[in-house]
């Protein structure tokens, strides 16, 4: 499924990925994951999310905030409704542990799915900062010399 995303290296990365997330799945009561499978046990498709405590505010006193974190659909399962019910499935348990909301990135080709489950885009810009990019030291020194 990773393929259908363009060219995917194998590495060390798949075994440390594989023992992280079993290990989340077995030990960490905060993530879950929903799957469809063909019956035989090939996946057909997943849903994978977990939660966070956040801050009470203005607009909601609930103790946790939801992420959908990754979905994924076998190319030839695709628009039977398989991401639509892991999804379903996976916001029913987000909303059982208290989540004021749940947030995801979404594909373009997965946005008009989520969209039916009643996500809307937001108009907050979404920013990342990687360490290796910008060390810490530089940054700090930076923003002193402004």
């Amino acid at each position: 499924m990773f393929a259908a995303l363009g060219p995917v290296s194998e590495g060390p990365w798949v075994e440390h990925c594989t023992d992280i997330f079993a290990h989340c799945l077995t030990d960490d009561p905060t993530m879950a994951a929903y799957v469809i499978d063909d019956g035989t046990g090939r996946l057909l498709s997943c849903a994978v999310g977990e939660y966070e405590p956040r801050l009470p505010g203005p607009r909601s006193s609930a103790a946790h905030v939801g992420h959908v974190r990754s979905v994924v659909t076998d190319p030839a399962h695709r628009r039977k409704g398989c991401a639509r019910a892991c999804v379903a499935a996976l916001l029913h348990w987000l909303a059982g542990q208290d989540c004021s909301q749940v947030q995801l990135r979404a594909s373009a080709e997965g946005q008009r799915v989520y969209a039916g489950l009643g996500f809307e885009v937001m108009t907050d810009v979404f920013m990342s900062w990687r360490p290796a990019a910008c060390p810490v030291g530089e940054a700090v020194k930076e923003s002193r010399s402004d």
